[in-house]
C-alpha cells in the first residue's frame, strides 16, 4: 500500500510528531511504501521517520497513495494536502490527536471560532475516516456532530529487552509530557505539599522531563514555593536535591535514562485523548497513576497502576499508596504492565491495526 502521511512539522518534542514517525516506521518495515509531507522540515529538530521519504512539497506525479492520512488540526496549511487528495479521489484520513477534547475546544476558543466555522469542521466532515486513539476520544467526536466512520487505534511504544529490577532504581516518580496546564502538573505540586505536612513524602522526590510551555514552568515555580515544595532545573542526575526537578526535554537514551531511574509514573492530566507516556512508562516496568480524566482505566483492570479523581486530596492518597509499596509489590506492577504492552500497545501491533483501517475504507483502492 502506498500510504502519505502529512503533518505541520515533525518537532521531537511532540506527541504527534512520536506517533507520526513511529507510525511511519513500523508501516514500512511491514513492507508499504510510506512518504511524509510536512510543511516546514528541520533536521535538526526532528523526530525521525524511519524509512519513510520526508518532503516539503506534494508527491511527484507517478507517486499516488492509497491514503493520505493528516494530523492535528487548526492549521490553515493543512487544508492544502486535504484539497489535493480531494481533487485527486484519495480518501483522507484525519487524525485530531485529542485536540477536539472539551477542555482542548474551551482553551482560547476565541481563537478557533473563526477557523471552525470557515473550514475546519467541514474538512473533517470531508474526511473517509477519522482516527481516534480511545473510546474517550470517539465520544468527544461524536459528540461534536461528526458522523464519520471512526477506526480506534491506540498509540504505541517499544518494548525494551530488559529493565533494571526495583532495587537498582532511585525513589522518583516521574512525570514525562509538555509543562503545559492541561498536564495537572499544579494539582501535583499541591497533592506533593500534602505528602509533605502529612510526612509521607520521606526520600522520594519527583522528576519532571518535557519542554516548557507558554511559560508555564515558572507559573508551575511560583506555586511550588507558596505551598512549600522546593524546585530546581536541572539534570537527572541531580534530581534528589529538589522535590520537584524540571528537566527540561530528553530525548533517545537519555529520556530512556528517566525511564529507567523512576520506581512510578503520573499523569495528571485535566483530560486527554489518550496520553502516550503511559505505554511508554508501562513498557520500562514502571507502576502507573493517571488521573480518571484520561482513558487509563485498564491500569486497574491490568493490576499495573491506579487512577485517581481530579482533586488535590485524591492524588495525595494516591501517592501516599505508591510510595509505601515495598519494592517487591512494585516489581509485580511492573511485569504486569510490560505484559499489557507486548499485547496491545506494541508499534507493529499498531500499524497492522492502521493498515486495516486504511484498506476498510470504501474508496480505498487496494484490494
Amino acid at each position: 500500500m502506498r500510504i502519505l502521511h502529512v503533518i505541520t512539522g515533525m518537532a521531537r518534542a511532540a506527541g504527534t510528531s512520536v506517533f507520526c514517525g513511529e507510525a511511519l516506521r513500523a508501516l514500512t518495515a511491514q513492507g508499504h511504501d510510506c512518504r511524509l509531507w510536512v510543511r516546514r522540515h528541520n533536521p535538526a529538530d526532528a523526530y525521525p521517520a524511519g524509512a519513510a521519504t520526508v518532503s516539503e512539497k506534494p508527491p511527484e506525479a507517478d507517486w499516488r497513495p492509497d491514503v493520505v492520512h493528516l494530523h492535528a488540526l487548526w492549521t490553515p496549511w493543512l487544508l492544502r494536502p486535504y484539497l489535493w487528495a480531494k481533487r485527486r479521489g484519495i480518501p483522507v484520513v484525519w487524525s485530531p490527536h485529542g485536540m477536539l477534547a472539551p477542555w482542548a475546544m474551551a482553551h482560547k476558543r476565541w481563537k478557533k471560532i473563526l477557523p471552525w466555522r470557515l473550514y475546519q469542521r467541514a474538512a473533517l466532515r470531508g474526511a473517509a475516516l477519522l482516527h481516534t486513539t480511545s473510546a474517550q476520544e470517539t465520544r468527544w467526536v461524536r459528540a461534536l456532530g461528526f458522523h464519520n466512520p471512526i477506526a480506534e487505534v491506540p498509540l504505541g511504544t517499544t518494548l525494551p529487552e530488559d529493565v533494571p529490577p526495583f532495587a537498582e532504581r532511585r525513589r522518583l516518580v516521574l512525570f514525562v509530557g509538555r509543562v503545559y496546564p492541561v498536564k495537572g502538573l499544579d494539582l501535583l505540586i499541591k497533592a506533593w505539599a500534602r505528602l509533605k505536612r502529612q510526612g509521607k513524602a520521606g526520600a522520594w522526590h519527583v522528576l519532571c522531563v518535557g519542554p516548557d510551555q507558554a511559560g508555564h514552568m515558572g507559573e508551575l515555580e511560583a506555586l511550588a514555593r507558596q505551598v512549600g515544595v522546593t524546585t530546581q532545573r536541572a539534570p537527572l542526575a541531580e534530581a534528589e536535591q529538589a522535590d520537584l526537578t524540571f528537566t527540561g526535554s530528553l530525548y533517545g537514551e537519555d529520556k530512556d535514562a528517566a525511564y529507567r531511574a523512576a520506581r512510578a509514573a503520573i499523569l495528571p492530566s485535566y483530560t486527554e485523548n489518550f496520553g502516550g507516556v503511559v505505554p511508554d512508562a508501562l513498557a520500562f516496568g514502571l507502576p502507573v497513576l493517571a488521573s480518571q480524566a484520561t482513558p487509563w482505566g485498564v491500569l486497574e483492570e491490568a493490576r499495573c497502576g491506579a487512577t485517581f479523581a481530579l482533586n488535590e486530596a485524591a492524588l495525595a492518597e494516591a501517592l501516599a499508596d505508591r510510595l509505601a509499596q515495598p519494592d517487591e509489590a512494585l516489581q509485580a506492577m511492573g511485569e504486569r504492565g510490560r505484559a499489557l504492552v507486548r499485547e496491545r500497545y506494541a508499534w507493529p501491533a499498531v500499524a497492522r491495526a492502521l493498515a486495516a483501517a486504511y484498506r476498510d475504507i470504501p474508496s480505498c483502492r487496494v484490494p
